[in-house]
Formats: C-alpha cells, structure tokens, sequence
C-alpha cells in the first residue's frame, strides 16, 4: 500500500469514527415521554375500566346448562347473555321493566320492541320468572318500550307505584329497583346494618357497585326518611 492509499484510508475511518459519534449522540439525546412522568390523574380511570372489562367478559359469558335468568331482576349485563338478547334489546327489556312493572309471565316479553314470537321461543328455556314481592307493580298489558317511561312514582300508602325505604326495605324489596339484583341488595342491607341508616340516597355510593350513574337511576324509586 503506498502513501496515498493509506492516507485515503485513515481519511475513511476518521469519517466513519465522526459519523459512529454523532449517531450515537442522536441516539442517546433525552426523549420528552409521552404521557406525564405524574400518572395519578390516570388512577381513577383503573377501576371503570376493570369494571367495563368485567361486565363485558359476564356479557359473552354463555349460559350454563340449566342457568336460568330472572327477566325481573337481572340487569342489563345478564340479560345480555341471554340467547337473542344483545346489548340493545337487554336496554330495552329493563326500560320495559321499570315502565310497565314486574313481567307476570313469558308472554308479557312480547310487549318488547324486537322480541316476536320465534325469539321468545328461543329465551323460554331460559327464563325464569318468580312471583313479585308483595306490594311490587304488576305489569301493564300492552304497553310497548319505545321510549316511554310509567306514571311518576307516588308517596300514597295504598299507590302501587309507592317509593322503598332505603333505610327499611328487605334485600327482596331492594331487588325490585331498576339495575338492583341480588347481589347489590344484599350489599346494601350488609352497610346498612354496620354503617347504620343511609341520610341521602348519595351515600349509596359507599356500596361497592354503586356509581353515581345508577343512584341517578333510582331517584324518585326510593325515599330516604
């Protein structure tokens, strides 16, 4: 190799040595992130996730061989799984609930916009309808859910579209309340009875699935004395 060669070659590598630096410095500058080094802002959002999560894992869950689902008392999440029944027409079915009353029987689904004959013979296997809790609205043939909501609820002893106690109604009353199923009743008699007496239907929200959305749903429904 003569002079001129390997003077060309050290130029090479010095090149290649200026180009490695400045690379390697492009690559190692401070990136800014992309959310907030601070992410407790984010925290509160964890739990409506994991409930939104669970509700639509309960949603797909297929019913069990036998499992049967209680048109009356079951929320919208439940009624869901039933066959037929998606999303749309599970709305439907409580706004038909809480606008006519307690379904006395399976034919009383037909009252529902969406389910006809050949769906209500695909749910019949699966309902199962219980007689209503004495005092509990019965249901108001004919009256179809598009929309319609049923006569504001009244105070009167004798009116059958009377409030529920919060503070004294038995889990099998609080059941009959618009998205309240067994669960949640139980829960609530439960932190009655080592809380003590609920001051305002707000304080529902100390029970563990109770949001402010569904105390907003029984407004009107009960009384706080």
């Amino acid at each position: 190799m003569n002079p001129e060669e390997r003077r060309a070659l050290w130029i090479g590598v010095g090149i290649l040595v200026v180009v490695s630096l400045a690379r390697f410095g492009w690559e190692a500058r401070p990136i800014p992130p992309v959310l907030p080094l601070d992410l407790s802002a984010y925290a509160s959002l964890v739990p409506t996730v994991e409930q939104a999560v669970a509700e639509e894992t309960r949603r797909r869950t297929p019913l069990a061989p036998g499992e049967r689902i209680d048109p009356n008392r079951a929320d919208a999440v439940e009624l869901a799984r039933l066959p037929g029944v998606g999303p749309a027409l599970a709305g439907r079915l409580v706004e038909a609930r809480e606008a006519r009353g307690w379904f006395l029987s399976a034919d009383d689904l037909l009252d529902v916009s969406g389910i006809g004959p050949a769906t209500l013979a695909r749910l019949r296997p699966h309902l199962d309808i219980t007689p209503p809790p004495t005092g509990v609205r019965l249901s108001v043939p004919g009256l179809r859910a598009s929309g319609a909501r049923g006569t504001p609820v009244g105070n009167t002893p004798n009116d059958p579209l009377r409030r529920i106690s919060l503070n004294r109604a038995s889990a099998a009353e609080l059941e009959t309340l618009p998205g309240i199923g067994p669960a949640l009743a139980g829960r609530i008699v439960d932190d009655r009875a080592r809380n003590g007496p609920y001051t305002s239907l707000d304080e529902l929200t100390r029970v563990s699935g109770i949001g402010p959305a569904l105390v907003a749903r029984l407004a009107g429904r009960v009384e706080v004395p």
